[in-house]
C-alpha cells in the first residue's frame, strides 16, 4: 500500500483499500491472499509496506523457476525503480528460492503456458538496448527454463508495453486475447505474429470494454474495461469487473473454457490509473516458500 504521504495515489486510497478487502474476502479457501502494507485491522498483511501499487512489475516472474529481473523500465525515473527495487528485494529476502537475472524485465509482460512458451512484447527489447534481439531471447530461455518466446507487438501508444492487457494462456496451447475493439488491425497482425511461431495456438477472443474515459495520469493509459488482465491461481480465476457493458459476457466466455472458478472482483476505478487485477497482484506457488 502507499505512504499515507503519498499524493499520487491519495485519490484512490479508499478504492485501494476496498480492492484488498474485496479480494481477501471473496478468496477460496485454497488461495491465501495477503496486503503488503503493516498492520491493518480490516486485512490480512506481511507487516511490510511496500510503497507502490503495482506489484506485478517488481515482483519475480515464475515459470517452474522464479527468476528477479532488474526492475527498471523505460517509464520511470531511475531513482524511483531503483528505490522500488531494493524495497521489493528486502521483502523478498530470506521468504523464497529465487535466482536473479540483470535483464530489465516488467512481470507484467511475460505470459507463461504453463510448459515451454513466454509471450512478451517487443517492449523488451527497448528496455534492453545494450542486448541484441537474440542475447534476450537466450537469457529468458535460460533462466526461466523455456524453449519458445514468442514476442508481439505491444499496443499503439502504450508507454508501459506490457502483454498482461493483451493475451493470457488458459491452457498450453489455448489463448485468450482482446478483441481491441478500440484498435483496429490490432488482433489479426498478433494472431499472425503468434502462429508464425506457434501454429498449434488456438485463440478465444474476449470482448473488451475498454474505455479512456476517467484516465488518472496523461501518459499512462486506463485499463478500465480489459478484461484479459485477471488473476489466475491454481484453481481459481479472479476476474475484473468494471460496472461496463461486456462484464458479464467476458466473464461466461473464460468460464466456458476453463474448469476453474471464476471469481469476480469489483476492480473500481483503480484500473483508470493504468492497471487491474493482474497488475495489482502476485501469486507465488508454496514451493517456492523457504521452510523454516
Amino acid at each position: 500500500m502507499p505512504d499515507p504521504k503519498d499524493t499520487y495515489y491519495q485519490p484512490f486510497k479508499k478504492s485501494l483499500l476496498n480492492f484488498n478487502k474485496n479480494l481477501q474476502m471473496k478468496s477460496s479457501s485454497t488461495d491465501n491472499f495477503y496486503t503488503l502494507s503493516h498492520n491493518h485491522p480490516n486485512l490480512q498483511t506481511k507487516n511490510f509496506n511496500y510503497p507502490d501499487i503495482w506489484i506485478r512489475d517488481v515482483a519475480p516472474v515464475i515459470t517452474t523457476k522464479m527468476v528477479k529481473f532488474k526492475y527498471s523500465p523505460s517509464y520511470l525515473k531511475k531513482s524511483d525503480s531503483s528505490y522500488l527495487n531494493r524495497q521489493f528485494t528486502r521483502f523478498l529476502k530470506g521468504k523464497y528460492h529465487y535466482i536473479k537475472s540483470d535483464l530489465i524485465v516488467d512481470g507484467g509482460n511475460i505470459q507463461w503456458n504453463g510448459k515451454e512458451t513466454i509471450i512478451a512484447t517487443n517492449q523488451i527489447f527497448k528496455d534492453n538496448p545494450d542486448w541484441s534481439h537474440t542475447e534476450v531471447i537466450q537469457e529468458l530461455e535460460d533462466k526461466l527454463n523455456i524453449s519458445k518466446v514468442i514476442i508481439i507487438s505491444k499496443e499503439p501508444g502504450d508507454v508501459l508495453g506490457h502483454s498482461d492487457g493483451m493475451v493470457k494462456f488458459i491452457a498450453p496451447n489455448k489463448l485468450l486475447i482482446s478483441d481491441f475493439s478500440y484498435e483496429p488491425g490490432l488482433l489479426q497482425k498478433l494472431k499472425k505474429e503468434i502462429i508464425t511461431k506457434d501454429p498449434q495456438i488456438k485463440f478465444i477472443t474476449v470482448p473488451s470494454s475498454y474505455t479512456a474515459k476517467g484516465q488518472y495520469d496523461k501518459h499512462i493509459a486506463s485499463a478500465k474495461g480489459l478484461y484479459i488482465n485477471m488473476l489466475e491461481t491454481k484453481d481459481n480465476i479472479y476476474f475484473p469487473q468494471y460496472g461496463l457493458k461486456n462484464d458479464t459476457k467476458a466473464m461466461r466466455i473464460v468460464k466456458k473454457n476453463t474448469n476453474k472458478k471464476i471469481i469476480p472482483i469489483r476492480i473500481g476505478k483503480l484500473a483508470t490509473t493504468g492497471g487491474s487485477i493482474h497488475c495489482l497482484t502476485w501469486e507465488v506457488p508454496s514451493r517456492f516458500l523457504i521452510k523454516k
